[in-house]
């Protein structure tokens, strides 16, 4: 009976011995996986911004040319306003560190700037500033999914004999 658990004692630590190289070169392997990869960094990203200004009066809706944002407009902060309105769109590629600057003619200025990414979301550095472009409505970071919509008041804008509230509605995407 003695001899049978210094036999075992034996087995097991010649199995430690024979196993313990090979356990951090499979660690290594598996570091090396696609599996467990990080995404790879971008260099660049391609945004619109779209300024909408949302009226409390008129009962024209959502336009056709926002269709796009009709989800976002029906939710429950939008639901006081009747009536949405595009004001202008601008495009730009923005890159990784580098502030891009957007003005609009509203006064508005948004400068936006890559910071990072990982699988499926962007990570963007986002400045807002007043219509007389001297005061800094905004200035965050922001993480979201690739190509989703966020949106950024801006206050109260009258265009054209509409008044209400000015909306800058923001969607980046890899490009």
């Amino acid at each position: 009976m003695k001899y049978g658990r210094i036999r075992t004692r034996l087995v097991v630590s010649a199995l430690a011995t024979v196993l313990a190289p090979a356990v951090p070169v499979t660690a290594v392997v598996a570091g090396l996986s696609p599996t467990t990869a990080r995404a790879a960094d971008l260099d660049h990203a391609d945004c619109q911004v779209h300024a909408v200004l949302a009226s409390k009066e008129g009962d024209k809706g959502i336009p056709k040319e926002l269709e796009f944002l009709e989800a976002q407009l029906r939710e429950d902060e939008f639901a006081a306003y009747k009536e949405f309105h595009l004001i202008e769109q601008k495009e730009t590629r923005i890159s990784l560190d580098k502030v891009s600057e957007i003005k609009f003619r509203s006064g508005n200025r948004i400068g936006l700037s890559l910071l990072g990414n990982d699988d499926k979301r962007l990570r963007i550095q986002i400045s807002l500033s007043a219509r007389d472009g001297k005061k800094q409505l905004l200035a965050s970071q922001l993480s979201f999914n690739d190509g989703a919509v966020v949106m950024v008041r801006a206050g109260d804008y009258e265009v054209e004999h509409k008044k209400g509230k000015l909306f800058f509605a923001l969607q980046c995407a890899r490009s």
